[in-house]
């Protein structure tokens, strides 16, 4: 769905452009990452105020969103599969409330998790200035944890965990 929008849109861009620079490929892409961005938020929210858990599951979106932009992690195929899945994913934490002692094991065994596998690069992006410190960054925000002590942002941070393992083709560490 994501993916037809984003193409119908670069598409009828270029016809009212065609002298422009970017290419419809570039302009689908850049299209389809923000459409899922706004799909995720919309149905985050909606679930959100349907089960009564708006703060947190927004709370969860923001904290994976905030860690996975240092750490990487495995992509889905499908941008709209990864609006749906997320979303859920993100209502699910919302709903699990865990205690302090399980807030510090969790915390302690993603720190490793970070330590061992940040960044996992997926795909090929622009090199930053941050780069060298995209270990350092991903896991001092993952031990934020030990401060806040919210159950919804530890487990945010054990999904984002979870995806930057290295199971799959592709990912290096």
């Amino acid at each position: 769905m994501i993916e037809s929008i984003s193409r119908s849109i670069s598409r009828k861009i270029k016809q009212s452009d065609p002298e422009g620079n970017v290419s419809v490929e570039v302009m689908e892409y850049a299209i389809g990452v923000k459409l899922n961005l706004f799909l995720t938020i919309l149905l985050t929210s909606l679930l959100g105020l349907m089960t009564n858990e708006l703060y947190n599951s927004l709370l969860a979106l923001t904290s994976f969103a905030i860690l996975r932009r240092f750490s990487g992690g495995l992509h889905m195929k499908s941008l709209t599969m990864c609006a749906v899945a997320s979303s859920l994913l993100f209502i699910m934490i919302a709903h699990i409330h865990i205690n302090n002692m399980a807030i510090i094991i969790l915390t302690a065994i993603n720190t490793v998790i970070f330590l061992l596998f940040s960044p996992n690069t997926i795909e090929e992006v622009n090199p930053s200035k941050l780069d060298p410190y995209l270990k350092l960054i991903s896991t001092l925000i993952v031990l934020s944890s030990l401060i806040l002590m919210s159950s919804t942002v530890t487990l945010a941070f054990v999904a984002q965990g979870i995806l930057i393992l290295p199971f799959h083709k592709g990912g290096e560490h």
